[in-house]
């Protein structure tokens, strides 16, 4: 959804440092229906995700041990290009927008920091119901993963803001479903050492709504046509490749650490 952990690290929550008009991103409140059509991708998303095989299980608590490592290897493969995408579109955009772009980059590389831990924690869950994560790293993450990180590079070599409309989805499930599942997860206890294989779900619970709403502050301040064009079709393909991250054909071999 991650879905996305309480953990030992503390992250960054994303403030806009100058939440006043200013003229390089005056705020444009005059065409809402793109935020909304963000918005119907992400509901649709979490829709989606509560009827799937594998996360919808993990959703409600059902899920065995297997199908939990094989969610927890299908995120480790996303999440870990969430930071790097985060700075391959702030350098697109500095490189592209100069100090015109300034306010968003900065908002950028703030995420950037506070995406940096998520997929240590999904490793240490992983280590902790004594999977061998040296495998995990070898093997080749699914082919959707691979288009999602394509798709998401292409988009900030471009010097497009469009990445952020994936990450604004990622956020939204994480808020709405990540508290749930690890709490179902943790009640049922259906999984042999589940109490302390949570770290990515709950600190992901911690992505409020409060939070959801600041983003949504920010790309309300974007008003470049191109720019809103990307970020709905970032949105547009995440809600499709999403649930298609956790393929079984994407994992490992099963290994245990010694």
């Amino acid at each position: 959804m991650p879905i996305a952990s309480s953990t030992m690290t503390t992250t960054t929550r994303i403030t806009d440092p100058n939440p006043s008009p200013n003229p390089a991103a005056p705020p444009d409140d005059r065409d809402p229906g793109w935020i909304d059509a963000l918005a119907r991708e992400a509901a649709g998303l979490v829709d989606a995700l509560d009827r799937d095989p594998v996360v919808g299980a993990v959703i409600r608590g059902e899920a065995s041990r297997d199908a939990y490592v094989a969610f927890l290897r299908g995120t480790y493969h996303y999440i870990r290009w969430s930071g790097p995408l985060l700075a391959e579109t702030a350098a697109g955009m500095r490189r592209s927008r100069g100090a015109g772009g300034r306010w968003l980059v900065e908002l950028l590389e703030a995420k950037t920091d506070e995406e940096a831990a998520h997929d240590l924690w999904v490793l240490a869950d992983l280590r902790r119901l004594g999977e061998s994560v040296e495998l995990l790293k070898a093997a080749a993450p699914s082919r959707a993963v691979v288009a999602y990180v394509a798709h998401s590079r292409s988009l900030a070599e471009a010097g497009s803001a469009g990445y952020l409309g994936a990450a604004y989805v990622l956020e939204l499930i994480s808020a709405r479903r990540a508290g749930r599942a690890a709490r179902n997860l943790r009640v049922r206890a259906g999984i042999a050492g589940i109490e302390g294989a949570l770290s990515f779900l709950e600190g992901h619970a911690d992505a409020d709504e409060g939070h959801i709403q600041v983003l949504e502050g920010v790309l309300r301040r974007i008003d470049d046509p191109q720019d809103r064009d990307d970020l709905c079709l970032a949105a547009k393909q995440l809600r499709r490749l999403y649930p298609r991250f956790f393929s079984p054909a994407a994992s490992p071999a099963t290994g245990s650490e010694s």
